[in-house]
């Protein structure tokens, strides 16, 4: 179990033109001591902390000394901490309070990998920085994650491309995928308003999503979570981009109906066929609302989605004598199709 806490904008210095900490937690001020005890009110026993919404890396030492006492009375209770942060300015003595205070998890933000966009958000770190901090951090023997995005400012199917290079190449732990949405206050909202900033399609959010996904899952890099969370943001501060309730889900719906759709055609299926999955892939197979049974009937396929004893992920066709083995990392070929190709 996981128990989050609030710190927003703590040691950002500068803010994200796309994040706005105060509407996404309903915080107009930061007092530690306080959301730290409200956080912490629940009575139960043996939890992780996560310190989330701020820059751990960007706070005064004597400060964050402060916030983890804060945390002294609960210390038998705690398990471990876990921060999410910007990887600068990478600081000794933070690195040897974090390491003293038994955090062992550290979630790196780097929305893409390509210094200009970095710098049109405002990041106020570069890729090289991100790859210092990584190291680092590393050798210190912290866990490591990555925070990625999709669907920013002048991104293109290649900037999705390099972030898929680049999360294989460092091989976190796990990443997150988080979809661009357009809060209302920030600049990036102003410039949506006025017309500076058209954000490109849901679906094509989606596609670029799935593919950072089927890579990451196929070089066994966990991904723990894609998309916002009701519990994460208001709603009614979002007036754009690619918030959804359910993204996740339709992000993986889209990755099953894609591979076996590929592999039916492949061996000129239709009519009838049984697809047996992991019970925790039955809705995936059928899709948000249903929606891919109508879109294999487009097709001419009639799917029937059995639950049996098989990993997560992968599937089998029945089509009378027929038994075809398949997994979703199997419509990486079709985005590749798509123009999501490597290595050019």
């Amino acid at each position: 179990m996981i128990c989050p806490v609030f710190l927003p904008h703590l040691g950002c210095g500068q803010r994200c033109t796309y994040c706005d900490q105060i509407y996404i937690t309903e915080i107009d001020r930061v007092n530690p001591k306080e959301m730290i005890e409200n956080a912490l009110s629940h009575g139960k026993s043996g939890y992780e902390v996560g310190l989330y919404g701020g820059n751990i890396f960007g706070i005064e030492p004597s400060l964050l000394n402060t916030i983890f006492s804060c945390f002294y009375e609960y210390r038998d209770e705690i398990t471990n901490f876990r921060v999410s942060t910007k990887p600068v300015p990478l600081d000794d003595e933070v690195i040897s309070i974090l390491k003293r205070n038994n955090v062992t998890v550290i979630e790196l933000g780097i929305p893409t990998f390509n210094d200009d966009i970095l710098r049109k958000l405002n990041r106020g770190h570069t890729v090289e920085d991100l790859y210092r901090a990584y190291k680092r951090l590393k050798q210190e023997g912290f866990c490591l994650a990555l925070q990625v995005m999709v669907g920013l400012p002048h991104e293109s199917v290649e900037d999705t491309i390099r972030t898929v290079d680049n999360i294989i190449m460092l091989h976190p732990d796990y990443i997150r995928i988080y979809p661009l949405a357009i809060i209302e206050g920030t600049p990036l909202w102003i410039d949506y308003k006025e017309g500076r900033f058209i954000p490109l399609g849901f679906e094509d959010a989606v596609l670029r999503s799935l593919y950072i996904y089927l890579n990451a899952l196929y070089h066994h890099i966990k991904v723990v979570k894609m998309g916002l969370t009701d519990n994460e943001i208001i709603k009614e501060k979002i007036k754009g981009g690619f918030y959804h309730p359910a993204f996740g889900s339709i992000v993986k719906s889209e990755g099953f109906y894609i591979a076996i759709l590929t592999k039916a055609k492949r061996q000129g299926l239709k009519g009838n066929i049984k697809v047996m999955v992991n019970k925790r892939d039955i809705p995936h197979v059928f899709g948000y609302r249903r929606k891919n049974i109508e879109r294999f009937k487009g097709h001419g396929i009639h799917i029937e989605p059995l639950s049996g004893d098989i990993e997560q992920g992968a599937f089998i066709l029945y089509k009378n004598d027929m038994e075809l083995h398949g997994h979703i990392y199997d419509a990486i070929e079709d985005l590749e199709n798509k123009g999501f190709v490597r290595g050019r």
